[in-house]
């Protein structure tokens, strides 16, 4: 961020800028112009002292708002493709497919008694292509009732996917897409402006 002087005095030359970036009485000299970063979002309190030819100085304070930085999504935005046959006892998946784009990272985590494997991960390396179809077979297989699988579809700094699979007994699975926080990897509400 730039915080900028337009001080003047009609009487006698300004000959010295400083600047308390931090709100802590500690005053740096500096030039019209200063860049710096704030540690937080919230309310910042910055000083700028003035001092004159004559000797004379002045104080201004202002308060400087910082929002959060926004995240962006990965994209283009993941597509988690699940398709099986439905039992009594469990889900014969015919179809678990994820695409997304490069330096993208795929997790598939199984949870209940029977999974074939209890996690797969695997990251998407490839440059030449907008988007990558990733087919997971070690879960193209019958899995009974009990059995989650979790998909997420992480990237540092963006918003993921998140897909939740429950097979149940006696009834249709249930799904659940949201999407996936960058930093601590749980399911979130997505922007209005992603699609799951």
């Amino acid at each position: 961020m730039s915080l900028a002087s337009t001080s003047t005095d009609f009487i006698s030359p300004i000959i010295g800028l400083g600047w308390d970036l931090a709100g802590s009485g500690a005053f740096e000299e500096g030039g019209p112009v200063v860049n710096t970063t704030f540690p937080s979002a919230g309310s910042h309190l910055v000083r700028l002292r003035v001092t004159s030819a004559d000797g004379s100085s002045a104080v201004a304070t202002q308060a400087i708002q910082v929002s959060a930085p926004t995240l962006g999504e990965i994209l283009p935005f993941p597509v988690v493709r699940i398709a099986g046959l439905r039992y009594l006892t469990g889900v014969k998946l015919r179809l678990l497919t994820v695409e997304a784009p490069p330096g993208a990272r795929i997790e598939v985590e199984c949870r209940g008694r029977g999974c074939p494997v209890r996690l797969q991960s695997l990251l998407l390396t490839s440059t030449r292509v907008e988007n990558i179809t990733v087919t997971f077979r070690q879960f193209q297989r019958f899995l009974r009732a009990g059995i989650t699988l979790e998909i997420r579809v992480s990237k540092p700094g963006q918003i993921g996917k998140y897909t939740r699979f429950v097979i149940r007994h006696r009834r249709a699975p249930y799904r659940q897409d949201s999407c996936l926080e960058p930093a601590s990897m749980r399911a979130m509400r997505c922007p209005a402006a992603t699609e799951v």
